[in-house]
Formats: C-alpha cells, sequence, structure tokens
C-alpha cells in the first residue's frame, strides 16, 4: 500500500476534519486496530496523524497489480507490516512514516541529495529508512549521513559505506588500545534514561532494568536513545556489566528527582555487593540543570557518590571535576585514533575559540561522538550517525572508567579525570586550538607506569 492511499484512509476515517484519529472515529470506520490520540498545532496539517496500531485493512482497497513496480518505501512498508510492525504516525511535511520499534521509512520519491529529509540536528540530513540509490554522491556526503538498516543503497555507495566499515565501529582515540591488553571494564556501568531497549549488541550484559516512579508514560515504547547510549557504553567497557534506570519523565522537578532516586538506589545497593560487582560509573543522558529544582542538593549527591568511588558522566563535569566534556566529530575515512582525524562537533563553529582563554581550553575535554555505528531502537539492526552524534553520546563513554579500573581498581573519579587531561592531545582544527583530545593509549600507557 502506497503512502497516498494510506493518506487517503486516514482523511476518510478523520470526519471532523482535525487530523486526529479519535476512538470514536475508528469505531465508526472499518479500519481494524487501535490508535493513540494526539494534538495537533493549527499549522501542522496531517503532520500528526497517529494511526498506532492499524493493521491498514480497509474495505475496497485492492492491491496492486503485480505488474506496476512498487517503490523503496511499498517494498519495505509491507515487509514491516507483515512482521507485524505497524505505523505510528504520519509526519508529511518531512514526508516521514514513523513505525513501532523505533523504525522510520521516508515515503518521498528522492531525485536530488537536497531531497534527503533533514535530520533534527542543524545541518545534518538523515537517509533512514530512505532511498537514495539513485543519487551519485560523493564519499563525504555518503559519509555524513544518518544511515540505518532500513536505507536502500546502490552496489557502489554500500561498496564504500563498507570500505570505511571498520573506522566506524570503532570508538577511536586509543580505546581499542585498552581491549588489546584486557582492561575490558570492571565492575558494573548504570546508565540514567529512557526506557530500555533490548539489543543483540548488549542485552548479554544487561544485570537488571528499573522504572523510577509511576510517572512514565506507560504507552511510551522502547527508546532509541538508550539503545544507542548502551551500546557506546558497551563498547568503550565491552566487559562491565550493565545496570539500567529509566527516568524519563519530562517534567524538571519530577524527571530530577527521579535522577536523584536512581542515585541513592545505586549508592545503598553498592553497599552490600563485592568490588567487581559494584557500580563504578554511572552514565546519565543529561544531568542536573541549575534551572530544575533542588539542584545545589543533587549536585552534593553526585559528590556523595563520588567519594564513594563512583565516576559520574553528565552534563554536570564541572562542577563534579572542574572540566568541561564536549563530543568531537571525525573523519570516517581517516585513523580514528590519530587527533589530525578529529574536529570540533558538526553544531560548533571552530572559529567561536578564537577568543576564548587557554586556561579554559585546557579544561576541555573532547571525547569521541560522531561517525560511529550504534544500536538501533529496533532491538535488532545498526545504524550509523554520520555526523549528527550529540553530547550525550560522549557522556556514554564515561564508561572508560571501568576499562582503567581494569588496571587499577583503586583509581578514584578524579584521578581518572586529571589523567585523562594530562594525557590528552591538542585538539587543533584549522589552525584552531579547540581544547583537549582523549589519547586513551596515552592514559593507559601512564597509568601502567605508575603501577608497575
Amino acid at each position: 500500500m502506497d503512502i497516498n492511499s494510506l493518506l487517503k484512509i486516514f482523511k476518510s476515517v478523520d470526519t471532523n476534519n482535525d487530523s486526529v484519529i479519535s476512538e470514536q472515529e475508528l469505531k465508526n470506520s472499518n479500519i481494524k486496530g487501535s490508535v493513540w490520540e494526539n494534538w495537533l498545532q493549527p499549522d501542522m496539517s496531517l503532520e500528526y496523524f497517529v494511526v498506532h496500531g492499524l493493521t491498514l485493512e480497509h474495505e475496497g482497497e485492492e492491491n496492486k497489480s503485480e505488474n506496476i513496480s512498487q517503490s523503496s518505501f511499498d517494498k519495505m512498508h509491507s515487509k514491516l507490516v507483515s512482521q507485524g510492525i505497524q505505523p505510528c504516525w504520519y509526519n508529511e511535511k518531512n514526508g516521514i512514516m514513523y513505525y513501532q520499534n523505533c523504525i522510520s521509512l521516508c515515503t518521498k520519491n528522492i531525485e536530488t541529495y537536497d531531497d534527503i529529509p533533514d535530520a533534527p540536528s542543524q545541518g545534518v540530513k538523515s537517509a533512514k529508512g530512505a532511498d537514495i540509490s539513485k543519487l551519485r554522491l560523493t564519499d563525504e556526503q555518503l559519509l555524513n549521513l544518518v544511515i540505518d538498516d532500513y536505507t536502500t543503497m546502490s552496489d557502489e555507495q554500500r561498496a564504500v559505506f563498507e570500505k570505511y566499515r571498520h573506522n566506524m565501529d570503532k570508538m577511536g582515540c586509543g580505546i581499542e588500545s585498552l581491549h588489546e591488553k584486557g582492561y575490558t571494564g570492571y565492575g558494573a556501568v548504570a546508565l540514567l534514561d529512557g526506557k530500555y531497549c533490548s539489543h543483540d549488541m548488549y542485552k548479554d550484559k544487561i544485570q537488571s532494568s528499573t522504572d523510577i516512579g509511576t510517572n512514565i508514560d506507560s504507552k511510551e515504547g522502547p527508546s532509541w536513545h538508550t539503545a544507542a547510549m548502551l551500546s557506546i557504553m558497551h563498547k568503550t567497557a565491552p566487559d562491565a556489566e550493565i545496570v539500567h534506570y529509566c527516568c524519563t519523565d519530562m517534567d524538571p522537578k519530577i524527571q530530577t528527582n527521579q535522577l536523584a532516586e536512581a542515585i541513592n538506589d545505586i549508592i545503598e545497593k553498592n553497599k552490600d555487593l563485592p568490588d567487581e560487582k559494584k557500580v563504578r560509573t554511572i552514565v546519565i543522558g543529561y544531568g542536573f540543570s541549575p534551572e530544575n529544582p533542588n539542584y545545589e542538593e543533587n549536585i552534593a549527591l553526585c559528590k556523595k557518590a563520588i567519594d564513594e568511588g563512583i565516576f559520574i558522566c553528565s552534563n554536570n563535569m564541572e562542577q563534579l571535576y572542574g572540566i568541561e566534556l564536549n563530543g568531537a566529530d571525525r573523519d570516517a575515512k581517516g585513523d580514528v585514533n590519530s587527533p589530525q582525524s578529529y574536529s570540533v562537533a558538526t553544531w560548533v563553529d571552530e572559529n567561536d575559540y578564537k577568543n576564548v582563554k587557554k586556561k579554559w581550553l585546557d579544561k576541555l575535554l573532547h571525547f569521541p561522538m560522531q561517525h560511529l555505528t550504534i544500536a538501533h531502537g529496533d532491538g535488532k539492526s545498526i545504524q550509523y550517525e554520520g555526523s549528527d552524534g550529540g553530547i550525550c553520546w560522549g557522556n556514554s563513554v564515561g564508561s572508560l572508567y571501568n576499562d582503567f579500573l581494569s588496571i587499577n581498581p583503586d583509581l578514584k573519579p578524579q584521578e581518572f579525570i586529571d589523567l585523562l587531561i594530562e594525557t590528552s592531545d591538542d585538539l587543533n582544527v584549522n589552525g584552531v586550538y579547540c581544547g583537549r583530545l582523549l589519547n586513551a593509549e596515552s592514559a593507559m600507557q601512564k597509568l601502567e607506569e605508575v603501577e608497575n
């Protein structure tokens, strides 16, 4: 069933023309399934047609003739529906149909590079679920896209992508050098983020998953964001066990209370665990903002956890360790362990650092964040971030602390940060000094020297 036929069904059901399929309208129709009611901003027309759970069966709807070639969207749509994966809502503005399990398909025919939908990040294009096979793209254009297993590429494009896949699969910045020496993660690492999304990449390492509070919308499915963060945590510390806490309420007061509850729970549970089973790193998707309630109390709680030997990686690095943490972009075709391959994040202009004091930049540490392969939210396939990785991906690299605990289990969080700063590389972009870049191999060598 093509998108126009699908929209025709939607419009026929939407009898009061408010772009929302209500429960009553569904009951009056002959479409089988269930829907979520949703709100719609006045200027959005069909942009938020919510059709979660529809089986797409409609009386009088005829199948396409087998002689008519199906588009890439038609083929993939049919495949998903046959697997019981139903569409959730359609964004008419961008031409994106969203499905269960965090899957999205582009419904438009893409004839030029400009036709590729924009990703949420400014200046980034997403080819997730899109057919780009007819485009003549440069290697740089292709490798800067967001791509997933639902992207249709030509054999030539696929060959380019696979040629550099070994770089994309690596964390880089010397992280793999620790794994080669057997430093793969001591203890456990906890993630405080969205709803748990299982994935083959890391599911065998999940020790527990806990929902905090009763304010989490039970209708909300597994989080693509959580899947991405867990996969980066696992790639960084592959043998560390993972503890997950779901803290997702959008009310800042409730969410910060949930984060605090999770941290307290970890501190208390650690007291009864052997050292090798304790949570030694807490990764928070975002963190505590000064505008949010109980900010000072929550920072004090984080410092208490640090005193207990727990490294917390969040947006609060300056308050906790006296440094700033940012994420770095990189050249997917270059040596991902060389500082020459790295630059500032896509949304940052290196020229903004020209007038920044060197003393501050010397405490600005960049972790690898963009041009990475990560777990897809569907729970089984892979997504390639291109230039779209966000700072939360950098926070996930905080599980590196568990690798260093494999060298010295008594290494303190502040000692770890100081070590990373001391052994980091200059990040120079077009002649502009932009701060420090993680050099995990150099830090490993330094700590080995101290231990020996």
